[in-house]
């Protein structure tokens, strides 16, 4: 996971007791080199965002095509899900389906379907509320 921190910097990292609904959580950092760094406890509050990567040194830069694409975007909502438009106090808009969105709990997941270049890497995301500058609900 890649956890955008209130303060704008990044930590890199995995954590086995995340759970939305907690106020805090554990990250285990990982180097660039790939060794094991501290374990640091983060509190909700202090936090934007967690990314979930596939891969760490992913090249954002790169352009990709549709065919490229590790799931199909076009692909209707699934049950019990919608579709969202997000749009992050840092300025990154990201479109993707989220199950049970509610403005008052602490934040929510979303799995991205556009822009491609941040859905062939990223799995889900999942943004507090403080992070979130608007959401729409009628993203296409």
């Amino acid at each position: 996971m890649v956890v955008r921190l209130s303060d704008g910097t990044l930590a890199k990292g995995f954590s086995y007791d995340f759970v939305a609904g907690k106020p805090a959580f554990h990250l285990q950092a990982v180097h660039a080199d790939g060794s094991l760094g501290e374990v640091r406890a983060l509190r909700l509050d202090d936090i934007h965002a967690i990314f979930y990567v596939r891969d760490f040194a992913f090249d954002r830069t790169r352009r990709y095509t549709p065919d490229d694409a590790p799931r199909d975007p076009t692909q209707p909502p699934t049950a019990g899900s919608r579709r969202l438009r997000v749009r992050c106090v840092w300025g990154e808009v990201l479109e993707g389906l989220c199950y049970g969105y509610d403005p008052v709990r602490p934040g929510f997941f979303l799995f991205p379907t556009d822009p491609l270049e941040r859905t062939y890497n990223l799995e889900r995301a999942f943004f507090t509320r403080q992070a979130v500058s608007e959401v729409d609900l009628t993203a296409a």
